[in-house]
Order: C-alpha cells, then structure tokens, then sequence
C-alpha cells in the first residue's frame, strides 16, 4: 500500500482527469487488479528436485500443500536424486504484501493462522 500522502497525492491529480482519461484508467486498473486476483489466487506449487507436491487444496487465502521433502542431510536415506523423500507434510502458502509467506502445518491438516 502506498504511503497515505502518496494515496492523497494521486486522488489530487485523479481529479483532473477529464472523462476520457478516466474511462482510460478505469479500464487499465480492470486489467491490473484482475492480474493482482490471478497472482494472489495462482496456485503455488513447488516443483523441485528437494519437494514433491503430493495434494492441494486451497483453504481462503492459504494454499495447502502435502509434500514430500528432502532434508538435505548427508548420508540420509532422502540423499541423491533416487532417495526416498520423508513425509509426507502439510505446508501452507499464502502472500502477504506481494510476498509469498509459507509455514509447516505437520503430518496432520488444520488451518493455519
């Protein structure tokens, strides 16, 4: 969110646009805030060699996940690219100001805070 005087600064200036300037950046700020609702809704699933997405389910704003992970201890049975993956554990995922946040949820769901 911008800074408040920054929002004032910009309602100043809004108001002298004249109707086809506005119709403009109405327009415009449809096509933004339709991208901002995709980002925020996009699935985040995490494909790498260190995870592997086993459920999802979209709970609100969270993403939960079940994965299977890699510790990334040496001489651990989840060690190399054949290893066995520990778990499976659920993670939630979600964005908090355009970043994405994550948090280990355990062996069992529950909605997290």
């Amino acid at each position: 969110m911008p800074k408040r005087s920054d929002f004032n600064k910009l309602r100043t200036a809004l108001q002298h646009l004249n109707l086809e300037e506005a119709r403009q950046l109405y327009a415009e700020l449809g096509t933004l805030v339709q991208a901002l609702e995709q980002q925020a809704t996009t699935p985040v699933t995490l494909a790498s060699k260190e995870r592997e997405v086993v459920e999802t389910q979209r709970r609100g704003d969270r993403l939960y996940q079940l994965e299977r992970v890699r510790c990334g201890k040496v001489g651990c049975k989840c060690a190399g690219v054949q290893g066995e993956l520990h778990g499976p554990y659920w993670y939630a995922y979600w964005r908090d100001e355009g970043k994405l946040r994550s948090r280990y949820v355990g062996k069992q769901w529950r909605q997290v805070d």
